[in-house]
Formats: C-alpha cells, sequence, structure tokens
C-alpha cells in the first residue's frame, strides 16, 4: 500500500531543492556585488515557506534549521540592509546544512520539478505498459486465426494508445540539466575562493532534458570538472589581464540535444591544454583518453598539462557506464572543453538485433561502427581476430562471449563490428534482424551480477531481446566451447514455470531456459502458479520469487508439497531475500534450491535446474 505521508516528503524535497537553489543563488550574487536590493526579503521569504512545508510533512529538524535562517536574516531586514559579503560564507553553510537534512544528501532530487512524481513511480508505469503491451500480443496470437477486421482494427487503435502512453512514461523521466545548477555554482565559489581568483558561471541551454537516471549521478562528475576548471584552467586575475583577457575567468555549463543524444560541455576561458600534448592526440577521443590515464598528472606535470588528467579518468568511467563517451578539445592559450555525450534517454533506445542459437541480443546502435560477414579469421596472440579496414580486431562468438548455448556457427556468419571504451571487436551471429527503437527494462539492484546486459526488451512479435552493454561486451573475454548440432533439448513433455512479478526478471529467466531448450511458461504471482499448474500437468518444475501480490513464493511452495499430486514437483527460489532466516524458511516450505539474486548468474540457474529436472 502507498505511503501517503512518503508521498507528500517526496514533494516537500522536490520544492525544497528549488528553494535551496534559489538561496544559493541569491547569496552568490549579493557576495559578488550583484545581488538584488531586496535579497534579504527573498531568502526570508523562502526560508519562512521551507520552515512552515516541512512542519507540514513531520521533517521538524528541517523545520528548526529554516527558523534560526530565519533569526540570522531578520535584523537585516530590520535595519533595511543588504546581505554583508563578510557574513556569506556563514549562511551558505546554513543552506548546506539545510540541504542535508532535507534531501538526505547534497545532491538534486529525484523529481523534476514541473512532474510531481516519484522516479520509482514512473518506472513502475513503464513496467505496467511492458505487460500490457506483452499481454495483448499474446491475446492477438490466439485469437489470430478467427480474428475479424473489426476487431483487428480495435487492436491496432489500442497499440496506438499503448505507444502514446509509453512515450508519455518516457517523457515523465526526463528532467532539465538545469537542475544541477546549484551546486555548480557553489562548486565554482568555492574553488574560485580557495584559488584566490574570480570566476563566474554560465548555465546555457539548462533546459535541455536528459533521463533523470542519468542526471542523478551527473552532478559528482560535472562538480569534478568545475572545480578543475577553476583551478587549473582558470589564470589568476593578473596574468588573465596581461594576455588581454577580463579578470573575471568564466565557465560554462552547455547541454543541448543531438538527435537522441545530449552533448554535455564544460568550458573554460582559461590557459588551455599545453601545446605539446595537443601535437601528440589524433583527435579529440584521444586527447580525452591520454588525460584520462590514471596517475597520469602528476605533481611535476601539472603545470604542463594545468591538471587535466587529475581524475579524470572518473568521468571518463561515468560517460562510458552510461553508454556515453568523452572528449576535450583545447586552444592554447584561450581555453578547453570538456564534452560528455550522453544517451538522452536510457529507457528507449535505437538497437540493432540479431539472433545466436534461440536467443535475440540487441547492441545500442550508437556502439555499432559496422555489419560485415567474417569471411576470414586470423589468430593473432592466440585470439582470432579478423581485419577490418587494415587493422586486426578480435573476432568472437557472441555465444562465446555470452556464455550461451547455440549451434556450431555456419560459414562465413554475419558479423558486427562494435566500437566502445576505445576499444573495438567483432562479434559473429546466425542472423540480422534489424534496427528498432526499444523500452529498455533495467534490472532490479539485486540481479548484480548480471553486469553484461543494459537490460531486456520487448519485440514487437512478443520475443524478448537481451540488450548488451557494449563496455562490457568489448572487455569480455572469449571463452570458446564445443558445440553441438543443436541447443540442449529439453527433456520429454517436461516444462519449467517461471513465478516473477517483475516483467524484468521473468522474461529474462524466460529467455535463459528457452535459450536452453526448455519451454517455459509464466506467472506473475502465485495464485496464478497454482491455476498454471491446474491446468498443466506437464509443468516438471517451477522457479519462484518471493515477494509477489495475493500468494508470495513460500507460501506457494507450502501448497505445492500440501497437494498429494504434485508435492514432489522441485521448486526453485530465486529472491533477492538472501538473509540466513528467509533461506532457512525457504527450506522449510518446501524448495529444493534457494538461490539469492544477489548472486545470481545464467550459470547459476541453468546448472540448478539442470540438476532437479535434467538436461
Amino acid at each position: 500500500m502507498t505511503d501517503p505521508d512518503a508521498e507528500f516528503r517526496e514533494l516537500f524535497r522536490t520544492e525544497a531543492a528549488e528553494r535551496l537553489d534559489t538561496m544559493t543563488q541569491l547569496l552568490i550574487d549579493a557576495e559578488r556585488g550583484a545581488g538584488d536590493p531586496d535579497a534579504v526579503h527573498a531568502l526570508l521569504r523562502e526560508a519562512h515557506t521551507l520552515k512552515g512545508a516541512a512542519g507540514m510533512v513531520g521533517l521538524d529538524d528541517v523545520s528548526v534549521l529554516a527558523h534560526e535562517l530565519e533569526d540570522v536574516l531578520v535584523p537585516m531586514r530590520d535595519a533595511g540592509s543588504a546581505v554583508p559579503a563578510g557574513i556569506v560564507d556563514e549562511l551558505l553553510a546554513r543552506v548546506d546544512e539545510l540541504r542535508a537534512q532535507a534531501l538526505g544528501r547534497p545532491r538534486e532530487p529525484t523529481a523534476e520539478a514541473r512532474v510531481r512524481v516519484s522516479a520509482d513511480r514512473v518506472d513502475g508505469l513503464l513496467e505496467l505498459v511492458g505487460e500490457t503491451v506483452l499481454h495483448r500480443r499474446r491475446l492477438a496470437h490466439r485469437l489470430a486465426p478467427n480474428l475479424s477486421r473489426d476487431v483487428a482494427d480495435e487492436l491496432d487503435a489500442g497499440d496506438l494508445l499503448l505507444g502514446e502512453l509509453k512515450d508519455a512514461a518516457i517523457g515523465m523521466r526526463m528532467q532539465p540539466v538545469a537542475t544541477l545548477a546549484g551546486p555548480l555554482r557553489r562548486a565554482t565559489r568555492e574553488a574560485a575562493h580557495a584559488a584566490g581568483k574570480e570566476v563566474e558561471l554560465a548555465v546555457v541551454g539548462g533546459e535541455t532534458e536528459i533521463d533523470r537516471a542519468i542526471l542523478e549521478d551527473l552532478s559528482e562528475p560535472l562538480v569534478h570538472l568545475v572545480r578543475n576548471a577553476v583551478a587549473h584552467g582558470i589564470e589568476p586575475a593578473a596574468e588573465r589581464e596581461r594576455h588581454g583577457k577580463p579578470p573575471v575567468g568564466r565557465v560554462e555549463l552547455r547541454a543541448v540535444q543531438r538527435a537522441d543524444t545530449v552533448e554535455i560541455v564544460v568550458s573554460d576561458d582559461g590557459r588551455g591544454v599545453a601545446p605539446e600534448l595537443l601535437a601528440g592526440a589524433h583527435d579529440e577521443r584521444e586527447l580525452a583518453d591520454r588525460l584520462a590515464q590514471p596517475g597520469f598528472s602528476s605533481s611535476a606535470e601539472v603545470t604542463a598539462l594545468s591538471g587535466r588528467g587529475v581524475g579524470l579518468d572518473v568521468v571518463k568511467r561515468f560517460a562510458e557506464g552510461h553508454s556515453g563517451s568523452l572528449a576535450v578539445r583545447s586552444r592554447p592559450g584561450r581555453g578547453t572543453d570538456v564534452v560528455l555525450a550522453l544517451p538522452f534517454t536510457l529507457a528507449l533506445v535505437e538497437v540493432l538485433l540479431f539472433e545466436r542459437g534461440e536467443s535475440v541480443f540487441g547492441l545500442p546502435l550508437t556502439s555499432v561502427e559496422e555489419v560485415l560477414r567474417a569471411t576470414r579469421a586470423d589468430v593473432l596472440g592466440g585470439r582470432q581476430s579478423i581485419v577490418v579496414h587494415g587493422e586486426a580486431v578480435p573476432l568472437s562468438d557472441i555465444a562465446d562471449l555470452m556464455n550461451a548455448d547455440a549451434p556450431p556457427a555456419r560459414a562465413e556468419p554475419p558479423a558486427i563490428a562494435v566500437g566502445a571504451a576505445g576499444r573495438r571487436i567483432v562479434v559473429t551471429c546466425d542472423r540480422l534482424l534489424g534496427e528498432q527503437d526499444v523500452v529498455i527494462n533495467r534490472f532490479a539492484p539485486p540481479l548484480t551480477n548480471m553486469r553484461r546486459y543494459l537490460g531486456t526488451a520487448l519485440l514487437g512479435d512478443g520475443r524478448i531481446a537481451l540488450v548488451l552493454d557494449p563496455v562490457e561486451l568489448v572487455r569480455s573475454p572469449a571463452r570458446p566451447r564445443e558445440r553441438v548440432e543443436a541447443a540442449r533439448p529439453a527433456p520429454p513433455s517436461r516444462k519449467v514455470l517461471v513465478v516473477e512479478d517483475s516483467l524484468t526478471v521473468r522474461e529474462l529467466q524466460r529467455s535463459i531456459l528457452e535459450a536452453a531448450g526448455y519451454e517455459v511458461t509464466t506467472a506473475e504471482d502465485g495464485r496464478k502458479a497454482l491455476e498454471c499448474l491446474d491446468d498443466d500437468d506437464e509443468i516438471g518444475l517451477v522457479v519462484s520469487d518471493v515477494e509477489m501480490p495475493k500468494l508470495n513464493g513460500f507460501d506457494l511452495t507450502e501448497a505445492i508439497r500440501a497437494d498429494p499430486d504434485r508435492s514432489s514437483l522441485p521448486v526453485v527460489i530465486v529472491t533477492s531475500r538472501g538473509s540466513d532466516e528467509d533461506r532457512r524458511r525457504g527450506l522449510e516450505a518446501g524448495a529444493d534450491a534457494y538461490i539469492a539474486k544477489s548472486s545470481y548468474d545464467q550459470e547459476t540457474l541453468l546448472t540448478t535446474v539442470e540438476r532437479l529436472i535434467g538436461a
């Protein structure tokens, strides 16, 4: 059941973040002498509103802090004075303390100001859309032989409505980049004071929107880049004036959407990267790779490199971890641009789909360099390679990389050249299916071992594609294995029932088991699982989650054991509840195996199923 108090607190956090950003900007402007003459009144209004709102949602500690800030501001208002520059540090510290108490962390909220809804609710809506689409397609498949034209038209209209609902849900995931402006202005001021410089931060294109799942993690890398620009890029005022520059340095955050990518740029008008480093880099990506090498900026190199390598490896890992890229542009004596190219959304991705064995895989199109045919392979350094445009590139069967069962590859199979994180690989498959925009269903946090996948995607024909993480793919060692002429067959008249309320996990398990040759049916809760068992006596094993509506996994297991006709039916529990107590309860309920999702991978599942049902 939804907690109404939690909903109101989420709305308060969203409002509080906006008001705290306003207070930070008012104080920074006042310190620079550019503040509003009525800044004290404006600060009092924000603090008073925060105090009242915090009290309404039961956040008494926030209310007390806001009241204490009012006590500092009231004498200034009564005296008709402006904010003295000498107490801005104290006031900013109070705002920071308010932010920490109100938001729980010194970061931006997870809900965008114009959409007062939690991120979890948006993701839940997307999953419900996926569930509805899957149900509609299965229903249409069953009705297909007797489907009239009128009914078909109605189903098509339903598809259009579902598409609009999906687009609306994805739109609700978006947040403007300007959401990060508050912490960045604070970071700019702190770095400038520490370095004894004057620096202003400008935000251009702040209305540009990006997936909140990316934005939540973007604050820290941007704060690092801003501090680095101030500390090592911007020159002292006297040096700037000698070079004909204004004494106040400028750091700029720019954001612009380019097709399905958002380009985030942190630029400065400082001294730039040393010319000798620019001469050794062929392009912007290579310069970024060089500067991002861990330890590249040692103390002896800081002057020559303007400190540009310090921690840039962290920013590069952030970009690659979000299916993006990093580039550095520099103009000696004029400044440096650090460019993050990030996907507009992690929910909807354009992918290249392909088959291997019984599995369908997808790769983000941004990582696909070209499609070719593996006509000839050479062995270099103990690994198969193929020459692409004069360069030897590692060649691997996608089944080997993903440890998936598949028949032997045919001669001269289709191949895909993949580039990510500065590396390249060519993977072979059975058949290319083409390009498609898909909604990515990402794995829940307990599935931490599924690192090679970005998630799953429901395709137009009702099948589930496993969307691969290109960064992990290019780093994966190949594991060639002996192959049989067909995928591992399921025993005659034996099926696996997967019971799981999460569409993503349910369909992932279905894909893994079907690729291994098992026939699979699914249910979204324990009650429907019992109905499936009543209707189908060929089910030979149950794989069940624990936490589900209507009937949980423990109760389902006990119900199976209490029925004389199926008391010996093997049950495997796969759950995020991995404590000793939960494991004991599962085994007492009668489970034959208990797999914690924290240690889950497809081999663990297949090995367990093979042991209980047979290969």
